[in-house]
């Protein structure tokens, strides 16, 4: 499905844009890719809710019925989300200036998005 699938993870994902400058990281399965910017959902050419870094030219197809589930954490002093489908890592996204708001933390505490 290539849009959301709840209003949770609309509501996640509007937050993620107001972190400031992200890491996008995906992998270990075969390739690994980072991408470094502002992340912003928005409604593609083809209605999907596509997940674009500045302005769009670089961007992330994200099967949103897959995203069932995250976890905030940090790593070396930076804020880290982690996203899963069952126990399935699918992506994360790290906050270089450090943890994420309180706002991402209250969310992480139901386990479905």
């Amino acid at each position: 499905m290539r849009t959301f699938t709840s209003e949770k993870q609309k509501e996640l994902f509007a937050l993620l844009e107001s972190s400031g400058e992200l890491v996008f990281a995906c992998g270990p399965k075969g390739a690994v890719a980072n991408l470094v910017g502002h992340f912003k959902v928005r409604k593609s050419h083809h209605n999907e809710d596509q997940l674009d870094v500045g302005d769009g030219t670089c961007h992330v197809h994200i099967d949103w019925s897959r995203v069932k589930r995250f976890e905030v954490g940090e790593f070396h002093g930076e804020g880290m989300l982690t996203f899963y489908d069952g126990d399935e890592y699918l992506f994360r996204f790290y906050r270089m200036e450090g943890p994420f708001s309180e706002a991402i933390h209250r969310m992480s505490e139901s386990t479905l998005i």
